[in-house]
């Protein structure tokens, strides 16, 4: 059965599925001529046509709206009791709140405008968190059995949708946008939130925009609660919107398999072509050679193509805030051997333990910027990022944040930037 594509809880356009698992989509007539905000594509890479995009056209971009990890994909179908091999089917189930301001609903659903959602909460005491907490690995997402959750989120952690409703974590219910992620420690890497979150604060620090984090404990149970930046409050905060948003993973028409460089996926410079994209192209540069520097000097070997997006607001498309970045180096007693390889090749270098100024230069001309330019804020942000993570450090001994993994982590990143400023003497 065909299903609608909505963007904040407008009719977009059709998906449909044939017998052999293909998917197709065409935008609806409505949105081809639609004269008014907002009014733009559901992704770059499907651009308005009233022509019907096929699997290999469109198929990136549905199957980028579903969590990326097979054994959640399977956790999930198991639930549902659909094929977990089956896109379509997963995300008819899950498709009322995806990731950006798309839903998948029945052709036959209404059609609510999201400012005109009747906001709906379930507030969650500590018991009733705990245990969903506990259940997030046979239940992913926190959908439940009566239909009234679902939802569908990118990534590999265990992670859910949530709300937080007088500092109480709520689950959305109805057509309720969710607001926040929750996400707990990866499997086998405890601690992995605490340092993620570290990282992220670390951003903040040295002048990149992320999402706000924070690290509770509920029952013992450490989770990590992060505001989404595909959201945001009217109404005094009452109503929440959609904002739409790709990762560029979607925008480039490249399947969630092929998010490193090395599957085939985009590398830096089809990412700092994408930023063409934007309204405001200078500024969207630049800050995409921040985060290129500061997933170097962080240690963040996952820093692939699905870990950077696009978001789409009425007038306009910016690159988003900073989300999913942690350092390898802190959990390196939990591996025999750690070889650390960046998702990106840096002047056609992926060891960040041998990268050289040379390989930066070369970056630098992949990526139309000025040699000079790259080194000095490369050398700018070693600078700075010393100071800033032992600071963080001795700001989170003792709260919630804190973790012995974190000390492994800012050695990790000192003994990185110490080697760049090195460089320039």
């Amino acid at each position: 059965m065909p299903a609608s594509i909505r963007l904040y809880g407008l009719p977009v356009g059709v998906l449909d599925v044939a017998k052999d698992g293909e998917l197709s989509f065409r935008y609806e007539q409505g949105w081809l001529e639609r004269k008014q905000l907002p009014h733009h594509p559901l992704s770059l890479a499907l651009p308005l046509s009233p022509d019907p995009y096929d699997h290999d056209r469109a198929g990136p971009f549905f199957d980028g709206l579903l969590p990326d990890s097979q054994r959640t994909r399977e956790a999930l179908a198991r639930y549902l009791q659909v094929d977990a091999a089956d896109d379509y089917a997963l995300l008819y189930q899950l498709g009322r709140d995806c990731p950006g301001a798309v839903t998948v609903v029945p052709l036959d659903d209404e059609v609510i405008a999201d400012e005109n959602v009747e906001t709906k909460w379930d507030v969650l005491d500590d018991d009733r968190l705990a245990e969903y907490i506990e259940a997030l690995p046979r239940r992913p997402l926190f959908i439940d059995a009566d239909g009234e959750l679902r939802l569908s989120l990118a990534g590999v952690h265990h992670k859910a949708g949530v709300g937080v409703v007088d500092r109480k974590i709520a689950l959305p219910r109805g057509h309720t946008p969710s607001t926040h992620i929750l996400k707990v420690d990866i499997d086998g890497l405890p601690d992995s939130i605490r340092v993620e979150h570290f990282c992220l604060r670390l951003a903040a620090a040295v002048g990149i925009p992320v999402p706000f984090s924070t690290i509770r404990v509920v029952k013992d149970t450490p989770y990590m609660v992060i505001r989404r930046y595909d959201r945001v409050g009217v109404n005094g905060q009452d109503v929440f919107r959609r904002l739409h948003q790709e990762d560029f993973c979607q925008a480039l028409g490249r399947f969630p398999r092929q998010k490193y460089e090395k599957d085939g996926g985009p590398g830096w410079q089809e990412c700092f072509e994408l930023m063409k994209s934007v309204t405001d192209v200078v500024t969207a540069r630049t800050q995409l050679l921040d985060r290129a520097i500061f997933q170097f000097l962080v240690g963040n070997p996952d820093a692939h193509a699905k870990n950077y997006s696009l978001v789409y607001r009425l007038d306009r498309i910016e690159l988003s805030q900073l989300y999913d970045v942690n350092n390898a180096a802190a959990f390196r007693s939990l591996y025999k051997e750690q070889r650390p390889r960046l998702a990106m090749f840096v002047g056609g270098n992926r060891d960040p333990l041998t990268l050289t100024p040379e390989n930066w230069e070369a970056f630098a001309r992949e990526t139309d910027f000025r040699p000079r330019y790259v080194l000095r804020q490369l050398l700018d942000m070693a600078e700075r990022m010393i100071p800033a993570a032992e600071k963080l450090l001795a700001e989170v001994d003792g709260t919630e944040a804190d973790s012995e993994l974190l000390a492994l982590a800012v050695e990790d990143i000192v003994r990185r930037c110490t080697a760049v400023r090195a460089w320039s003497t």
